[in-house]
Formats: structure tokens, sequence, C-alpha cells
């Protein structure tokens, strides 16, 4: 747990530093707002109340339908501390358990998360962060979450690097995402962060002089730091697991952004069953 807590609060305090994929980007939250006008339009519901999994700013500052109350939970203080934009959105933010959350059953009406599920390791969790999701939903509800995927077919660590020193990679963010999806292994594994961290300083000796070839800011390429000897561990399904394992829910879209790795992370829609 202390590794936990320390890759949180250091993921806080270098927030600012984190950029797309691993935050949603304009064209993420176009497709959420448009999902929520289209929701919106055929339910008629007056006063939604609305669960953001997470803190994320860029979501918690969507054009909220009038008379939206917001509720997000995040299982760090640190987290809701530092990133939460309290006073500038319709709600506010509670630390607590997304596998126990403190609302009633179907009492939200729009369910929102970005990457929510990457912390669910196993099909155990994965299948309890469902129900609980089911659970709290309106069955009228309109359920979004951007999930981050590995490819049906896993991608070499070799190849990332090639593309790494190749200049193939757009920024260091979307390097650091295809690293830890090429170092992934079964979906009760996921990839421990501190092995992500190992393959970085052994693949990459002289990251100042990469910086300088690549034309990335350093102090980009040094959050990757936030996973030295830390145990916690990320998981990223393949989309057919996720169909698998999403049995409280029909999946009715999935949308993937233009923007590079977009296929491995689509917002999915869904509605409960």
């Amino acid at each position: 747990m202390t590794g936990k807590r320390s890759h949180w609060s250091q993921h806080a305090s270098q927030w600012d530093l984190i950029g797309a994929p691993l935050r949603p980007s304009a064209e993420d939250i176009r497709r959420l707002e448009t999902e929520i006008a289209a929701w919106l339009g055929r339910e008629a519901v007056a006063t939604p109340r609305a669960l953001l999994c997470g803190v994320t700013p860029e979501v918690a500052r969507l054009n909220w339908p009038a008379g939206t109350h917001l509720t997000a939970i995040d299982h760090s203080m640190r987290m809701i501390s530092g990133v939460w934009p309290a006073g500038e959105v319709p709600g506010n933010a509670v630390c607590a358990d997304w596998l126990a959350m403190p609302l009633a059953g179907a009492s939200q009406h729009l369910l929102l998360g970005d990457g929510s599920h990457c912390q669910m390791v196993g099909r155990t969790r994965y299948a309890a962060f469902n129900a609980e999701l089911r659970r709290v939903a309106a069955d009228n509800a309109l359920v979004a979450m951007r999930h981050f995927l590995r490819p049906e077919r896993p991608e070499p660590v070799e190849r990332v690097i090639e593309d790494l020193r190749q200049k193939r990679i757009g920024n260091f963010h979307v390097f650091k995402w295809r690293l830890a999806m090429a170092l992934h292994g079964p979906l009760e594994e996921g990839v421990r962060l501190g092995d992500v961290w190992d393959a970085w300083r052994r693949l990459v000796t002289d990251p100042d002089q990469l910086a300088a070839d690549l034309g990335w800011p350093l102090q980009v390429i040094n959050t990757i730091q936030n996973y030295r000897n830390v145990d916690t561990r990320y998981t990223f399904p393949t989309l057919d697991e996720v169909r698998k394992l999403s049995v409280d829910f029909d999946i009715v879209a999935v949308h993937v952004p233009a923007y590079e790795i977009g296929d491995r992370c689509p917002t999915l829609i869904m509605r409960p069953v």
C-alpha cells in the first residue's frame, strides 16, 4: 500500500506535466458532450445526477446539462486536493472506494470515467467494479468510459524502442503507454509500474541525450520516475476482454479518437442491462 499511496501522491504533484493520451483530449471531451446531449434529448431528465470515477479535471469541467449534480469519487485524497477543480463544477469530490461507492442504488444518470478500469487488476476486481457501477446506475443511465486497451496481438518491446529512436512516436506519454502495454502480462497480472521503470532504465541509458535528440522536455520524460520501485499495477485489457467482462452493460458504441494510438484509447458508450 505504501507504494500505491506514493505513486498517486507523485502523480498528483506532476499532473500538469501529463498529456494526451494519458489525459483526455478535446476530441474525447467533445464526444462525451455529444453523447450526453443525445441522452438528454431521449430521456429528458430535469436534474441529472452524474458520477465521475476519478477527478479528471477535463471531464469535471464538461458542459453539463442544466441542473446536473456531479459526484466525483477517488481513492486518493492527494489527487482530490491536487487536481479536483473545486468551485468550478456543479458538485463535489469524495474519497472512497470504487467497489463500495457511497451512493444509493439506481441513483446516477450519467456515469463517466477516464481510464478508470485500468486500476482493476484481474477479472474478479474488474467484474466487481462493473457490478458496482451497475448498482448505482439508473435503468436509463448513460455510461461513457474511456478505456486503455492493449492490442489483441502483443507489440514487442523492441519495436517500441526502435520507433522511439527513429522518431516515430509523437510524444513521451504515447511511448510510456506503448512500453507499459508491451510489458503487460495476462489480465490477472497486468503490468507492474516498477517493471516499466526497470525496462526504461535498461533500454534508455541516457535520457538527457534522448530529450535533446527528440526535442521533448526533460521534465516530461522524467515523469516516468514516478514508476520507480512502485508495486502498483495497471491493467490494459483487450477489447474482446472488455466485451466479455461487461455483462452488466450493453456496449452500444465504441468511439475511436483520431490521435496517435487512439485505437487503444476508445470511449465505450454503454447502457445498463
